[in-house]
């Protein structure tokens, strides 16, 4: 391990565990002002302590850590604030579920003194988790330069894609070089640099290429192909002495489907029971800002190709029939003031909750796409169909990972990985991750009109070599 990489991990380990002993401090210290019992030696002490750590534990399994360097600031503040808050309120019901007894309250009281010791901790906590994260931040990126990369690409077009993926991330990678596959000096690049991103070369020239990096210990990043889903979810196998990597097209098995469609029903029924209220006042607003209609209705595809009818909040000013339908793009007029709002927060995807309740849709699964975008996406990424094996869901791997403009390929690519690993557990694991969205400005972004310059041209022939006097 480098001494630059152990000194990383070594302030990052010792700063995570002192954040944590300080979340953790500040819910018990406060509770305790009117709970004693929780910092003594005492039954409800041992459990209350023991959740709170299982619960975090989990949570940040869900939703993932103090990942510095992985993951950028804000996305890392916000995945342990949820986990942080969310502990907080499991432990604080369990608290006063325990408190129900003679000896302290003879009913449950949620709301009561302890409740503004809760929300008093939630801000101490919010202000000890910023700064803990700023600072990791800011220490993470002085021991841990930029890593200096290459791409190597079959077209500039991919070569561009990737570039600007990079770019979002301009404090962890510098790009300083592109070539095309077939370029003579790739080998010699490859040394030169740090980490190597590669996007579509063709299967036996990548895997000389990744040979090479593996050899001489160089980061390397897949462009995900259906190939490489496919064995990423393979079971490693020894036939007698002789190992194997055992892949199949796992389907759901007939108790998962069953499960899966009643976890639906059960948590569509609550959802609109829940939501109704915002859903009438959202209804109001739409109806009394234009006087149009209030629901969008369109047909889409779900498992199997079968076409149904989602209901969602309009958006947009009421559509012309005449004119074909077409996904939102950046900026786009079409897009009502309300409707604005109602897309950042994404209140207009309630509806969906009936159009899961009546089985056209789950909960979890591949986004219903417009038809016109599916026999499009078919034509031009024949993986896409792959995602159809599964009933189209309200949330996913791909509206979570994904933005709403995500590339229909890279689309595809997570709804694939979603389907290969799917488990009810993942199911889960998704809902949960699902109220990250709402803290992403870029997850409803629409559609560029046009796409972004690439940084570098991709060359295909050798760098001239440096003259040894200059």
């Amino acid at each position: 391990m480098k001494k630059r990489d152990f000194k990383s991990q070594l302030v990052t380990m010792a700063s995570q565990a002192v954040l944590y002993l300080l979340v953790f401090a500040s819910f018990f210290l406060l509770q305790a002002i009117t709970n004693p019992q929780i910092i003594g030696y005492s039954r409800t002490a041992a459990i209350t302590m023991a959740t709170f750590a299982i619960v975090l534990l989990l949570l940040t399994n869900v939703y993932g850590g103090y990942r510095m360097g992985e993951r950028k600031a804000r996305s890392v503040f916000f995945a342990i604030l949820i986990s942080v808050v969310l502990t907080d309120i499991v432990t604080y019901v369990q608290l006063q579920i325990m408190n129900v007894n003679p000896a302290n309250n003879p009913r449950l009281i949620l709301f009561g003194e302890d409740f503004l010791l809760l929300c008093a901790s939630v801000l101490i906590q919010t202000g000890v988790i910023s700064l803990f994260v700023h600072l990791g931040d800011y220490v993470y990126y002085k021991i841990n330069p930029p890593e200096r990369c290459c791409i190597i690409a079959s077209s500039q077009e991919q070569a561009d894609h990737v570039a600007e993926k990079i770019g979002s991330f301009s404090r962890k990678y510098q790009l300083c070089d592109v070539l095309h596959y077939h370029c003579d000096d790739i080998y010699d690049t490859i040394v030169e640099y740090d980490v190597v991103f590669l996007a579509g070369i063709p299967d036996t020239e990548e895997a000389g290429i990744e040979t090479f990096c593996y050899k001489h210990g160089k980061a390397m990043y897949l462009a995900a192909e259906l190939e490489d889903v496919i064995i990423s979810s393979s079971a490693q196998v020894v036939i007698d002495d002789t190992p194997f990597l055992y892949t199949h097209r796992a389907e759901p098995s007939l108790i998962q489907r069953f499960l899966k469609r009643g976890m639906d029903i059960i948590l569509s029924v609550l959802g609109i029971i829940v939501l109704s209220p915002v859903m009438l006042v959202t209804a109001a607003v739409i109806k009394c800002s234009d006087k149009g209609p209030v629901f969008f209705k369109q047909e889409r595809a779900t498992i199997n190709g079968k076409v149904f009818t989602i209901i969602k909040f309009r958006t947009m000013f009421a559509h012309d029939p005449s004119r074909p339908h077409q996904s939102a793009t950046k900026n786009d007029g079409r897009i009502t003031g309300v409707g604005r709002v109602l897309r950042r927060c994404r209140i207009d995807e309630f509806p969906q909750l009936f159009n899961v309740f009546m089985g056209d849709m789950s909960i979890v699964g591949p986004r219903p796409e417009m038809l016109e975008n599916v026999d499009r996406y078919t034509r031009d990424v024949p993986e896409f169909e792959y995602r159809q094996k599964m009933k189209a869901g309200i949330t996913g791997l791909a509206q979570i990972d994904g933005k709403y403009n995500t590339s229909p390929k890279d689309k595809v690519i997570l709804d694939l990985m979603y389907i290969h690993r799917f488990s009810l557990l993942l199911d889960i694991k998704l809902m949960l991750r699902t109220i990250t969205v709402f803290f992403r400005p870029d997850s409803a972004e629409g559609f560029h009109t046009a796409q972004k310059p690439g940084t570098l041209t991709m060359r295909i022939r050798p760098k001239p070599k440096r003259n040894a006097n200059n």
